[in-house]
């Protein structure tokens, strides 16, 4: 398999995000020995640590290192370089973004002007084909890039009230497919920074369809929202019930059945809980209540202001339903969810997602749309 062309020192790698996942992320590679820096727009969950000026380039440059401490699946303090400034992304070879589909329009948009040729950037858990959003963005600049999209995230991870970060098992399987470049490069710069745990695929849709969280977390929040709107304290997979599962299942069919009409098969959210928390197979409630016994599964929102909703019902159900009307497969159950956020919250979810106008969708057929994701699979 050839590798990617990485100049003869280590790549430089930074994560973009420091959240949760932005900061797993960035764990992962410092324990695998990779040289990683992390921006954010604010960092607010980190310890900043400034450091010493230092000679660069023949001026001062002022670095800075972000410290965390994780317990769970890693149980050490991490300490990478802090980007105090977008505009360094420019010096790294590879890019891996960690961010919440409702930061996409904003924090992207200001990172596109930081782009470089050459550069490799990797989306963790990407959404609504953002990953071909960047590319295009990019292109019409000027700027070639290799976008790689993942279908999920390393783990799954949270911060506990003492500010440590938990981070749960790393997952076994990450769908992921590229564009811009050529996709066994893709596959081999993420095996070589995170392990063989990647499934390529020759379509970015793979990846977007893979991502089981839309869907998952839409089946635990609706028959929660009362306790998320009064705050309360609720284990997110102990109060996955049977009532729970049966949604879950009719939402995973639709969106199983949305993927196979783009020529997609995919894993169940029941065989996905198997190999991200290492649990049995079975019914979905069994599963939930193994995770939750297991302690690998975290509080649910306490708010109705919460990433389950505002990220996942713009980014993840709106998308997938305009993929089965694109495809003229039925998702009423989808749509329903989607109706019942619009209720509660007052809002329009689906006009809060930018991408599928910035990517044109409603001009596409599902031979296009298929043709402007595909990309030749990757040869081991």
């Amino acid at each position: 398999m050839t590798l990617p062309h990485f100049p003869a020192r280590a790549p430089r790698v930074a994560v973009v995000g420091a959240g949760p996942i932005g900061c797993a992320t960035a764990a992962a590679l410092a324990t695998r020995g990779h040289h990683v820096s992390m921006w954010s727009p604010t960092g607010a969950r980190l310890t900043i640590d400034p450091s010493p000026s230092s000679e660069g380039d023949g001026h001062a440059v002022r670095t800075s290192t972000a410290r965390f401490t994780c317990t769970g699946a890693l149980d050490t303090t991490i300490r990478v370089d802090w980007l105090a400034d977008a505009t360094r992304l420019c010096d790294a070879d590879i890019v891996v973004v960690c961010l919440p589909g409702n930061a996409y329009a904003d924090v992207l948009t200001a990172l596109a002007p930081h782009w470089r040729t050459g550069q490799q950037v990797i989306i963790s858990g990407a959404l609504s084909l953002v990953s071909l959003w960047i590319a295009d963005e990019a292109a019409r600049r000027g700027v070639s890039l290799q976008v790689t999209a993942w279908g999920t995230t390393l783990t799954t991870a949270y911060f506990r009230p003492d500010g440590l970060l938990h981070l749960n098992r790393w997952r076994d399987r990450i769908d992921l497919a590229t564009t811009g470049g050529r996709p066994h490069d893709a596959l081999a710069t993420c095996e070589r920074l995170f392990g063989e745990r990647f499934v390529a695929s020759d379509s970015l849709l793979a990846p977007t369809l893979a991502n089981i969280n839309p869907i998952a977390h839409a089946a635990e929040v609706i028959p929660n929202l009362s306790r998320m709107e009064r705050g309360e304290s609720w284990p997110l997979f102990g109060c996955f019930n049977r009532a729970v599962a049966r949604l879950a299942d009719r939402l995973d069919a639709e969106r199983l059945a949305v993927a196979q009409a783009f020529g997609l098969s995919l894993p169940t959210l029941q065989q996905h809980y198997q190999k991200s928390y290492g649990v049995p197979f079975g019914p979905l409630e069994d599963m939930a209540q193994a995770i939750h016994e297991g302690g690998m599964g975290p509080d649910g929102p306490a708010s109705l202001s919460h990433r389950y909703v505002i990220e996942d019902a713009p980014f993840g159900l709106a998308f997938q339903e305009a993929l089965g009307r694109l495809a003229n497969v039925p998702t009423p159950t989808l749509s329903s969810a989607l109706t019942i956020f619009d209720a509660v919250y007052e809002t329009d979810w689906r006009r809060r997602n930018f991408l599928p106008d910035a990517l044109g969708l409603a001009a596409d057929t599902p031979a296009s749309l298929q043709a402007r994701c595909r990309q030749d699979p990757p040869r081991r």
